[in-house]
């Protein structure tokens, strides 16, 4: 999936010590920049009670899916 088709939730963090808020400018720039933009992640659940997903590419997200 794209960046656009998803909700970010949180950034994981490289070292595996948890997570981090993913700002603004970053977020735009996943959507807008045209290196970024069509950069694909794979998606695996994480929970299927909170609906949350991690999304794995060259950075790795908590996310949810957006609805249509």
């Amino acid at each position: 999936m794209k960046a656009n088709q998803l909700e970010f939730v949180s950034q994981i963090n490289r070292d595996g010590s948890g997570t981090s808020k993913v700002s603004e400018s970053y977020l735009k720039e996943m959507i807008n920049n045209p290196y970024m933009k069509d950069e694909l992640f794979d998606i695996h659940v994480l929970s299927l009670t909170m609906k949350t997903f991690i999304a794995i590419g060259f950075n790795s997200f908590v996310v949810k899916l957006k609805t249509p």
